[in-house]
């Protein structure tokens, strides 16, 4: 790829944002040809600092393009001026990004172009829970109602919605496909959305804020968009793979340090944070965590310079935290004092923490993994953001050794460290034996946080997810001082093009094993006509908008929540994938809460293992099945015809309420009125 210099595409970087990543350096040093002059040139690692103000310049990957005060007073003026310009002049950032766009249909076109038809092989069960979402916030918008809490699931008590994993965002902007095409359209466009934006956003950081060259920018953006992590997640774990706005949230923390602008560069940041909160509010946390064990670390090796810039930085950083604070101070209020809120996970954090060993392994999702069998040392498909192979943990490393003079990759891989031993969790594991051979102990960082706020409803393996953050970050570094080596080493220009043709070769021998595989789908079970036709109406009455199916639906199986997106999340159903408070009294969270009730554990018995043991049905049996519908306010009971044990399923309904009807492709179980 051919580079931009100065004065033919390549951006100007901020002097107060960038400072952090761009070590300003008093010698001078060779710039690439053609380059403009800049007061501070960048040090070995092909960094610079600009001293020009982006009121006068505004910039784009790709693009150095200088407006008029007029123009540039007037936000629309600009934004038209430039969309005029890419289309007359496509910048590299544009064309690249198209790129990635390709690169993400290809990965998804199995599930893109058939959505209706097909379902993530990998983890379908995600993808109903998902779908299910969309679906419940389009409903929730369209008829006015919270969409930060639920009763179509968990009824009766309902479900908090934003406490759940949760896509808010996402699906309050998608509600117009999800009105008109369905749930599994947005979803398809969601899951290609996250992976080329996210590699979008992470290459426009990159080249905007870390790396002078063009080609550093793209094959960073391109790993982070395509990394392990993103392709993990990306099975149907949108709250996870939506990392698009995390480059962005970092571009506005470095921001902050810019005086002249701190209140509005604050208020961006605080509408950015706001905003992440609603695609993935567990994303934003390791941010958080990330840049503050770099900024600290960044802080002891350079503490006059950041004690210097310390009060613009709090000041605009105060604005962020008002605005942010008063923008999400009822949906927070709402996710942990609201109703059906709860306290801690319900998970077992010691299974959901990174074996050490797994990140020199590779996942089963790239093309050095193997794709029928997921490496035991990976706590489950989903879960392998920790997996990034030898080879790439290899070149990172002498790349950081490369590059290690500069504080800004200390600070980077301090914080790196700290997040791997964040993440294996409260008991660590190399190879799936105890780690004796550490100072931490058998015991992990985890134990003494895992109680804390924020911490103890968290999964250590996430901490991968920042890692890898890192890892791109250091690969666009060091490639891009490889890029830029020739030109600072003028008196060994023949020596430093080998350099260079060596760390290519470095980077491209540890990518390649990581090129990601198509997602595999798997046909989707047909949605009973009953539920598309609208013909469910008949079952639900005021005060009873429950229908009860089965198998009821719990952690794992889904089927009663594919039939509620399949009616717009019109009825309600009981049970479900929910994490609610234990009981009333007790904020401790249980998980799928399911078969509490005498009629839900005797269904779920049938349908597992026949009618042997069902109990003879008399007047006391009929009274207490009447009331548990009661309690789920429901007037229905339906099953689809092939349900496993209809027959004995049938069997026991037809004496417990009422004879079944056959409905189509349904057997329905109508109470009697009265």
């Amino acid at each position: 790829m051919t580079e931009s210099p100065g004065g033919q595409g390549a951006p100007e970087h901020d002097s107060e944002a960038a400072a952090l990543l761009m070590e300003p350096s008093t010698s001078s040093a060779p710039t690439v040809p053609g380059q403009q002059t800049r007061d501070d040139v960048g040090n070995a690692s092909g960094t610079a600092v600009d001293t020009v103000a982006d009121d006068v310049e505004v910039e784009d990957a790709g693009k150095d393009e200088t407006f008029t005060p007029d123009a540039s007073r007037n936000p629309l003026r600009r934004i038209a001026d430039r969309v005029v310009e890419e289309f007359l002049n496509p910048s590299p950032g544009l064309l690249l990004s198209l790129l990635y766009i390709g690169a993400a249909m290809f990965l998804t076109w199995k599930l893109l172009f058939h959505p209706t038809t097909s379902v993530m092989a990998g983890n379908p069960y995600d993808q109903f829970y998902f779908e299910w979402q969309l679906t419940a916030v389009e409903h929730a918008i369209t008829h006015l109602q919270n969409p930060l809490f639920t009763h179509t699931m968990n009824a009766p008590d309902g479900m908090n919605l934003v406490a759940n994993p949760q896509i808010i965002g996402p699906a309050a902007v998608l509600t117009p496909i999800t009105a008109l095409f369905g749930a599994p359209v947005s979803f398809a466009l969601l899951t290609t959305f996250n992976l080329a934006a996210t590699a979008i956003t992470w290459r426009w950081f990159l080249r905007r804020h870390v790396v002078r060259t063009e080609t550093a920018a793209f094959v960073g953006g391109l790993f982070l968009g395509f990394s392990p992590s993103m392709m993990s997640h990306s099975l149907a774990h949108p709250n996870l793979a939506g990392q698009w706005l995390v480059p962005l949230i970092l571009a506005g923390v470095l921001r902050l340090r810019e005086p002249e602008r701190r209140v509005r560069n604050g208020i961006v940041l605080g509408l950015l944070i706001t905003a992440q909160v609603f695609v993935g509010e567990e994303l934003l946390l390791l941010a958080a965590m990330g840049f503050t064990f770099f900024l600290v670390a960044y802080v002891l090796m350079k503490p006059r310079q950041c004690w210097a810039e310390a009060p613009t930085f709090l000041q605009g950083a105060g604005v962020a935290i008002v605005t942010a604070g008063a923008l999400l101070a009822y949906p927070l209020t709402f996710q942990f004092f609201g109703p059906q809120s709860f306290k801690g996970i319900p998970f077992d954090v010691a299974y959901y923490s990174a074996d050490l060993k797994s990140y020199a392994v590779y996942p089963n999702l790239e093309l050095w993994g193997d794709p029928a069998k997921l490496d035991p040392l990976a706590p489950g498909g989903t879960e392998q953001a920790a997996l990034v192979g030898w080879a790439l943990l290899l070149v990172v490393a002498l790349l950081t050794l490369w590059l290690i003079r500069d504080a800004a990759v200390r600070a980077l891989l301090i914080a790196a460290l700290v997040l791997v031993v964040l993440s294996v969790g409260p008991t660590p594991v190399f190879d799936h034996g105890s780690i004796t051979w550490w100072p931490l102990g058998p015991n992990g960082v985890w134990t003494h946080l895992q109680n804390l706020p924020l911490f103890s409803s968290s999964l250590p393996v996430r901490e991968a997810l920042a890692v890898s953050w890192i890892i791109g970050i250091l690969l666009a570094l060091g490639l891009d001082k490889a890029v830029l080596y020739p030109q600072q080493m003028v008196r060994w220009v023949v020596f430093a093009d080998v350099v260079r043709g060596f760390a290519f070769a470095c980077v491209i021998v540890a990518l390649v094993p990581l090129l990601p595989r198509v997602f595999d789908t798997s046909p989707r079970i047909p949605i009973p006509r009953y539920f598309t036709s609208g013909a469910w109406n008949e079952c639900v009455s005021p005060g009873h908008d429950t229908i009860v199916g089965v198998p009821l639906s719990d952690g794992g199986d889904r089927t009663n929540q594919t039939w509620s997106t399949a009616a717009d999340t019109a009825f309600d159903i009981p049970q479900g994938p929910v994490m609610a408070p234990t009981s009333p009294t007790d904020k401790q969270v249980a998980w799928a809460k399911n078969n509490v009730l005498w009629t839900a554990q005797w269904l779920s018995y049938i349908y597992k293992n026949g009618g042997g043991a069902t109990p003879v049905v008399n007047s006391s049996i009929t009274n207490r099945v009447r009331l548990d519908l009661d309690t789920w306010q429901a007037n229905c009971v339906v099953a689809a015809d092939g349900t496993q044990n209809l027959a004995a399923i049938k069997n026991f309904l037809d004496q417990a309420i009422a004879p079944g009807k056959m409905e189509g492709d349904v057997i329905v179980w109508k109470e009697p009125a009265g």
